[in-house]
């Protein structure tokens, strides 16, 4: 069974930043994690609402910028406790592969059947004026 960071890990909670965290609550009980993300903003939320501090000393002792615990704020308002969670950064599929591309890819394989990525990529940039990278086109190979 996974660990509780490991967890944190794969879901992307696991605060990186934990060493900065400095607040008293987290040296308090056991209960409470420097290194849940989710849990070190929500109690730097819970330490301004209740005006423990200015924003700059309460951020600070959470290991946050300023404008970190406004976004976070931001994004509780928004969203309660799942507005904290942290949001994947970056292209969420692969955007320069589209259906036209994919059936390209797919009548170039049929009279070049042993073609490699690094061929295709060629292709594809020469015919439709799109660059891919050799390995999103090996994963796609792969995946299909």
């Amino acid at each position: 069974m996974p660990t509780k960071n490991e967890n944190l890990k794969k879901n992307g909670c696991f605060n990186n930043n934990y060493e900065n965290v400095f607040a008293n609550i987290f040296s308090a009980a056991p209960f409470f994690d420097k290194q849940d993300i989710v849990q070190v903003k929500y109690e730097m939320l819970r330490a301004a609402s209740n005006n423990e501090g200015s924003i700059t000393e309460i951020a600070d002792a959470f290991g946050f910028s300023r404008k970190s615990y406004y976004q976070a704020n931001t994004a509780y308002n928004a969203g309660g406790l799942y507005g904290l969670i942290p949001k994947k950064t970056g292209p969420q599929k692969a955007h320069k592969l589209n259906t036209e591309v994919q059936k390209f890819i797919e009548s170039y394989l049929v009279t070049h059947k042993n073609a490699k990525a690094k061929e295709i990529t060629a292709a594809v940039a020469s015919e439709m004026n799109v660059q891919i990278h050799p390995r999103t086109i090996y994963r796609y190979l792969k995946k299909n």
